[in-house]
């Protein structure tokens, strides 16, 4: 390079570099407009979940299909070949500011730093190929094919040719380069003998190979900060403030006697934590949140992925407001009517399939929660049955309007003790089992299996709602309410550990209650179950009968139960598994208040059923009630004569 080359690359790093950083201080800039949130605990472990999810890429195969696992593979290599590649870049510009710098000085290290090299181009180029074949032939439904994706596949394909022509050219320039490349670099010598065999080394190439080289990184590194691949920046900073799970949803509780409380919810982003919004700079745009979503499959409008981006775009859109200083000042984009919508909002069952499978542990579901307690609390805007659950909530205690039942009938006819301070267990039954006809008789063998171990178990004479219908649809202050009389009443009683038939009953007594002075033991039914199997305190038959079960998403997703409930269902009878099965489960679609909802379109529960049927199993197994229901009625569309049993009711069926 003569001095005028050298000055002019000089000016363009300085210039790029400048930028870069100038979009990176206000990407965080904007940042600080969130509320705070420590997620800077367990340092150690934070290290070890980033290292794992982004350096190990372990996210990218949560999900075992074929075109997961080919795109984990590919950015693997991506990922791999950008760190070890690094070290060329630094090479590269370094020879600008030094002639002839070279890190031939590493002697003996040198030849690694080589064969790296030359093995990541190799790796990268077949990454792109991959990346090409799977947007121009396999067209999988959810990635997004905006010209962003395919610039940057072009910016890298441009690269590492560029790259592999610099090499090539030094194998008749740099005889320190060449020496060791003959033996240490087998890509590039391949294509010098094959392909391209230049007799002796032309400035010129060589010049228009590093000024194609130069401006593409350059521009690539000032692109990044403005596109989606501003998860290239964010991804392992991500990944080190993920949510440690289970559970795998933790709604911030809310103090409703906090005179300066301020917003409730989520009405813009500045109700948002710095997590929430950073979630918009780390989305990957992979689709993944979205193709397994149960709400966007049967054709709803939700799609979790652009929940994410939209709240991401609308922060852009109201950064000059925001960043005015004034903190009173009215931002001009709405985020619910301008960037969302309510429909969107009130299509998640809150399966959590989307924040399962995030690769860079984006909490979607927090973010719709979080709008809906703003929308029903604030504004009063819900969707009609739903409201009429919450009406029921506030006024018997029960969402389930217009039942003629009471929360007694399920134990007519049968002897179930009351819980006092003799008793070890309280037995919570949950309002599904107590008011639905169909799911009494899960509560009835429940007991009956009880009975025959000898556990010491009693129930509340008259219980009330765990709140955590409310809680999902929005309403928190229904929610405390509840979740506060039910502690009282535990507290008097001397209540230490809790059976559960209902997982969401389960998942507020773990989980939220907590946050309100409520610590128990709580253990689901499936997994006492279960355990009373294996320590040999009741006895089953093992039937002939197949049977497959339906994973509920707040037992296996929200809170890590899988193999329980099959070990129990496999001590009765022969496991047949879903497609869709553990933490990739296909929800039911009762979930997240829709089980008081008119859904429109393809009906979830009826998607599932058919994945259920086509094992052609002899049963279809559950551990909750409202999964009973909607699975029930999702089965008697295709087939009125298929069984759909709960665990309990399998069990006390096969027992001895």
């Amino acid at each position: 390079m003569n001095v005028i080359e050298r000055v002019v690359a000089a000016v363009l790093v300085i210039a790029a570099f400048g930028y870069f950083f100038y979009r990176v201080f206000y990407l965080l800039k904007l940042l600080k407009i969130g509320k705070p949130e420590n997620r800077y605990d367990r340092i150690g472990a934070r290290i070890i979940m980033a290292i794992r999810q982004s350096i190990f890429q372990g996210a990218q195969f949560r999900v075992k299909t074929a075109d997961h696992i080919y795109a984990g593979i590919m950015h693997i290599f991506i990922l791999w070949g950008f760190m070890i590649l690094l070290l060329g870049e630094i090479e590269i510009l370094l020879s600008i500011f030094i002639p002839n710098f070279s890190f031939a000085f590493l002697n003996s290290l040198y030849p690694f730093y080589i064969f790296s090299q030359d093995l990541f181009i190799f790796l990268i180029i077949v990454a792109m190929l991959m990346a090409f074949i799977r947007r121009f032939l396999w067209h999988p439904r959810q990635i997004n094919y905006h010209a962003g994706a395919y610039l940057i596949l072009v910016a890298i394909s441009l690269l590492m040719i560029t790259l592999l022509g610099m090499n090539i050219e030094h194998l008749t320039d740099d005889p320190r380069f060449a020496a060791v490349a003959s033996k240490w670099a087998p890509f590039t010598m391949f294509v010098y003998s094959h392909i391209f065999h230049p007799a002796s080394f032309n400035h010129s190439i060589y010049m228009s190979l590093f000024w194609v080289h130069l401006v593409t990184i350059l521009a690539f590194l000032d692109y990044i900060p403005n596109s989606k691949h501003l998860h290239v920046l964010a991804a392992i900073p991500a990944n080190f403030f993920r949510r440690f799970t289970p559970p795998l949803l933790k709604l911030a509780p809310i103090d409703f006697e906090d005179e300066n409380l301020g917003t409730l919810g989520v009405a813009s982003v500045k109700d948002m934590t710095w997590k929430q919004l950073f979630d918009g700079y780390s989305c990957t745009e992979c689709g993944r949140c979205t193709e397994l979503c149960p709400a966007n499959n049967t054709g709803k409008a939700l799609s979790p992925r652009e929940i994410i981006l939209n709240t991401k775009e609308n922060l852009f859109k109201n950064a000059k407001t925001l960043l005015s200083g004034t903190a009173e000042a009215e931002l001009p984009v709405k985020l619910v009517g301008d960037s969302i919508t309510e429909e969107e909002i009130w299509a998640c069952t809150s399966c959590g399939a989307c924040t399962n499978v995030c690769p860079v542990g984006n909490e979607h579901l927090r973010d719709i929660i979080d709008i809906r307690r703003n929308l029903v609390m604030e504004q009063s805007s819900v969707p009609s049955l739903m409201g009429q659950a919450l009406k029921s909530i506030e006024a018997r205690e029960h969402p389930f309007f217009g039942t003629a039942a009471s929360r007694s009938d399920w134990r007519k006819g049968i002897d179930v003790p009351f819980f006092d301070k003799t008793k070890e267990y309280l037995l919570w039954i949950g309002c599904s089992a107590a008011f639905e006809e169909r799911n009494q008789k899960i509560a009835q063998a429940t007991v009956a299996i009880l009975k025959k171990a000898g556990v010491s178990f009693g129930i509340l004479e008259n219980e009330r709602c765990t709140g955590d219908p409310a809680k999902r649809m929005g309403d928190e202050y229904q929610f405390s309410l509840l979740a506060g009389a039910n502690i009282d009443e535990f507290n008097e009683l001397g209540v230490k550990k809790i059976i559960t038939i209902c997982p969401h009953c389960f998942n507020s007594f773990k989980n939220d209650y907590p946050d309100y002075g409520g610590n128990y033991e709580v253990i689901m039914h499936s997994v006492l179950i279960d355990d009373l199997i294996k320590t040999g305190k009741i006895r089953l038959k093992k039937s002939v009968e197949s049977i497959t079960f339906h994973d509920p998403c707040y037992l296996s997703r929200h809170n890590d139960i899988t193999e329980e409930p099959r070990e129990a269902l496999s001590a009765a009878g022969n496991l047949i598994e879903m497609k869709q099965n553990r933490k990739n489960s296909f929800c039911c679609g009762g979930g997240g208040g829709l089980y008081w909802s008119e859904e429109e379109g393809e009906r979830i529960n009826q998607h599932r059923a058919k994945e259920a049927l086509s094992t052609q199993a002899d049963i279809v197994a559950t551990s909750c009630p409202f999964c009973m229901s909607m699975m029930t009625d999702g089965i008697r569309t295709f087939d009125e004569h298929k069984e759909v049993l709960d665990i309990a009711e399998i069990v006390y069926k096969n027992m001895i």
